[in-house]
């Protein structure tokens, strides 16, 4: 969708020790690489996903690689690398952002594994409350379906960064929105400190898929975000 570019350089220091890394459009010639961080990293701690065991799901789990791989492909996702004096890719962290469009007649898409398409339509229903299209005037938007950080790299702000350069990611799309289902407490903050507003929200010991609680007995609530950019 955009040709590879690099969003932002950061040095940051944590406890004295420094990290230089950027942020950059993911290619395909990485996404192997990027969809195993999401799987060690991302599916293990995301509250939907680690509620229902999603990473043992075999289905489930290429359901995921799927739509991970195919949002790569269409060069809009978003990487976190170390900068490095040697050729060793190290993957700090990883956006999976991906372009909404509200008219776009897609073909119908089936996804195998009963805990994905849980979340998949958790995340729907949200999405629709959240009413994006309508509340900010505009036909299409930068979404996501992950946000994640290497656990050795918490304290270097890189989840915050990532969600800041989603601006010029837009800038560069033509596009003036973006939103987002935060499932976390942590995301959620990170996302109201990079200036995103809530849209919509509920607290899990409520929140029905398919007419039943989907996640009995788990703290937090499913969050709604979004930001317009005066571009």
């Amino acid at each position: 969708m955009v040709e590879k570019q690099v969003l932002g350089k950061y040095e940051e220091v944590r406890d004295g020790v420094p990290l230089k890394y950027r942020i950059e459009t993911a290619t395909p010639e990485i996404a192997d690489e990027i969809v195993e961080h999401m799987i060690k990293y991302f599916l293990a701690r995301e509250p939907l996903t680690a509620y229902d065991g999603l990473r043992k799901e075999e289905d489930s789990l290429k359901s995921f690689i799927g739509l991970w791989k195919d949002a790569i492909n269409a060069g809009a996702a978003l990487v976190a690398i170390e900068d490095r004096d040697d050729d060793k890719l190290n993957i700090v962290g990883a956006n999976i952002t991906l372009v909404y469009e509200k008219d776009k007649k897609e073909e119908d898409k089936t996804f195998e594994g009963k805990a994905f398409n849980k979340c998949l339509k958790a995340v729907d229903i949200i999405t629709k409350r959240g009413n994006l299209y309508e509340r900010y005037g505009v036909d299409k938007y930068l979404s996501a379906f992950g946000l994640s950080v290497h656990p050795d790299y918490h304290g270097y702000k890189i989840g915050y960064r990532l969600l800041q350069c989603r601006e010029p990611l837009c800038k560069a799309l033509g596009l003036k929105a973006t939103g987002t289902v935060f499932s976390s407490a942590a995301a959620q903050h990170l996302a109201a400190k990079a200036g995103f507003e809530i849209l919509a929200e509920e607290g899990y010991d409520t929140y029905e898929v398919d007419g039943e609680v989907g996640y009995a007995g788990m703290a937090g609530k499913l969050t709604h975000m979004g930001r317009m950019y005066n571009f």
